[in-house]
């Protein structure tokens, strides 16, 4: 089966120009506050939940500035899989969340790659 490409995060320091710009491209927003952070931004762009998620640096050190969420299925097996590859990191374990299964795992230029299982 194929990867499917659900979500792109933008992590910025600039969230009110950022939001101007993606908008000025036609994105459409609506604001979610998130439990532990700032306030994101969603879209949805030819399929795909585009976010901006605002924060007060984009340091690397710190927090991804860009993370993909690809829905996969075979989640651990995934996981274990990607864990073989150097320099790839399991940051969160598969864990069920309110909103379904998921790892992140950073690729080896250290993006996060959020990956959710499929529904069966």
């Amino acid at each position: 089966m194929e990867p499917f490409l659900s979500s792109i995060t933008i992590s910025t320091a600039q969230l009110p120009n950022m939001l101007k710009f993606y908008t000025s491209l036609g994105c459409l927003f609506r604001e979610s506050q998130v439990d532990k952070g700032s306030k994101m931004y969603r879209s949805i762009a030819s399929g795909v939940e585009f976010v901006l998620y605002g924060q007060s640096s984009t340091d690397k050190n710190s927090k991804p500035q860009i993370q993909l969420t690809f829905k996969v299925s075979g989640l651990e097996k995934m996981v274990e899989s990607l864990k073989q590859i150097p320099n790839v990191h399991c940051i969160l374990d598969p864990s069920q969340m309110v909103d379904g299964k998921k790892a992140i795992v950073l690729d080896p230029d250290g993006h996060s790659i959020e990956l959710t299982e499929m529904a069966k």
